[in-house]
């Protein structure tokens, strides 16, 4: 079961995604902070359960089901609230939500809830098993126990005949509005009513996000595929990336192959685009070029977060994506590419803020690009990322004191020089020993140990982010003896400068 969880308190959040990965097979696809960035989320990913607080910012519990009632999206809903919101989960209820659950939250209320959502789901699969798009679906998904009956059921059921060829038309919707999804129903029903001829069987397979079309009419497939272009691009979106891919088949029995090959054929949109129907001849002459990773902008990109602002890492990100959409290689290369620039970045990242490092982990980066078909997925997984590290780069200290917020000014701009408590102390004109007292109340720790700190933490990222030898490194921080910066470093981290450039 694909799960999203909607909830601003972050450790309930992150709590219950590990709590259910930890202890069931079901896969949280989402987490979102408020409603409407939880409803963006279940747009794109369309789960079969969304887990979400009532009272949120920006768009509350009740609001975000309301307008999920609106737009026809189909999926189990579980509310979460306090006792004293008791009554906003029995009007939840009312709205058609399946579940709710009071906090705070046992490990076992979540997992029978759960469990009780699986059986709904799977009871329901059941009733429409027997029907022809229920096996239809079954057979797509390998989900059949009896694969020769299931073929003989269908056929009958269907009124498919043995001695015609079939055309399976495979179209994956993870990357489009929902609007297009309800107008792509009406499109493909009147298709339904006014080509008989063709035959046409249609089902969504939800958890993969794909839409299957079966057509059996003989020597109708260009005819057919001219007809399929012109219909099912139509009131598309500038961003809306939809793939369609059709190829022939001789028997039902190759449902389960055929599927699989036209989700293969569907990545070859990285190369032939959005706004057609592909076809095996298109996809096999392809022309590929060798794979070569873009390691010029990723050099940018990992200067600007070791040393530029917010604005240069966005320049930067964009560097990137713009060597991307240039590939002329595998389809697979372009998340591979990615997946490695996503994995370096948080290796650099994660000694400069480990809070918002942690946030990069639970997006779990990783399994979303292996999803990913289209580059508007792959690109928004890049982004997300590329502005959480921006955003800590634009993060102010929490520092309500004047004085010591004009102290670590004065530490960012000189901390290359051999500064002390008393220098600064004469600037900000006061006693060293009120502005040692003031600093360790507003900062938490002294001054010499932030000044360490904050030198040790440029220097970890001019070690990652540049070539410079240690000695220069030492002498850029403010260490003009390298020997002792090597002690101090290693005293902070526990190994040495060396050390930690091999890691």
């Amino acid at each position: 079961m694909r799960i999203v969880i909607v909830e601003d308190e972050l450790k309930i959040r992150t709590g219950m995604a590990k709590l259910i990965c930890a202890h069931t097979d079901h896969q949280v696809v989402g987490e979102a902070q408020d409603g409407r960035d939880g409803l963006e989320m279940i747009l794109r990913t369309r789960p079969e359960l969304v887990i979400s607080d009532i009272r949120m910012p920006n768009m509350d519990g009740l609001e975000m089901l309301e307008e999920l009632n609106r737009l026809q999206i189909k999926c189990r809903f579980v509310i979460l609230s306090g006792y004293s919101e008791f009554e906003y989960a029995q009007k939840a209820l009312r709205y058609g939500a399946d579940d709710y659950l009071l906090k705070p939250l046992a490990p076992e209320d979540v997992i029978g809830m759960l469990e009780k959502i699986q059986k709904q789901i799977d009871e329901e699969e059941q009733r429409q098993a027997e029907t022809v798009e229920g096996l239809l679906r079954s057979l797509l998904i390998g989900a059949c126990s009896d694969k020769d009956k299931a073929v003989s059921v269908l056929r009958t059921a269907g009124g498919f005949s043995k001695e015609r060829s079939y055309i399976l038309l495979a179209g994956y919707l993870g990357d489009t509005d929902v609007r297009y999804i309800n107008h792509l129903t009406d499109v493909l029903e009147k298709m339904k009513e006014k080509y008989t001829l063709y035959n046409m069987r249609y089902v969504m397979v939800d958890n993969i996000r794909q839409m299957f079309c079966i057509f059996q009419n003989e020597g109708a497939k260009e005819e057919l595929r001219a007809r399929l272009q012109r219909r099912l691009y139509m009131n598309l979106k500038k961003e809306d990336m939809p793939v369609w891919a059709m190829r022939e088949m001789d028997r039902l029995e190759d449902l389960p192959e055929a599927g699989e090959r036209l989700r293969e054929m569907q990545m070859y949109a990285l190369r032939l685009g959005y706004r057609t129907v592909l076809t095996r001849q298109e996809t096999e002459s392809v022309k590929m070029k060798e794979y070569e990773y873009p390691k010029q902008a990723e050099s940018v990109l990992r200067n600007s977060i070791c040393s530029g602002t917010a604005e240069q890492i966005q320049q930067a990100a964009e560097l990137f994506k713009q060597e991307v959409r240039r590939f002329e290689c595998e389809p697979r290369c372009f998340g591979q590419a990615y997946e490695k620039v996503l994995n370096r970045m948080g290796s650099v990242f994660q000694d400069m803020d480990s809070v918002s490092y942690r946030e990069i982990q639970n997006m779990n980066t990783a399994r979303i690009l292996a999803d990913a078909v289209t580059i508007g997925e792959m690109e928004r997984c890049f982004d997300r990322v590329m502005k959480i590290i921006a955003d800590s780069r634009n993060t102010k200290e929490d520092i309500r004191n004047y004085a010591i917020l004009r102290a670590i000014n004065f530490i960012k701009d000189h901390y290359r020089e051999n500064i002390s408590l008393e220098q600064l102390a004469n600037y900000l004109d006061m006693t060293p020993e009120y502005l040692s007292t003031l600093f360790n109340k507003e900062v938490g720790i002294n001054f010499s140990s932030f000044l360490k700190q904050f030198r040790i933490s440029h220097a970890k990222r001019l070690l990652k982010g540049s070539g410079m030898k240690i000695y220069e490194i030492a002498q850029a921080v403010g260490y003009n003896d390298p020997k002792y910066f090597n002690r101090v470093f290693k005293e902070e981290t526990g190994i040495s400068p060396g050390d930690y450039r091999q890691q």
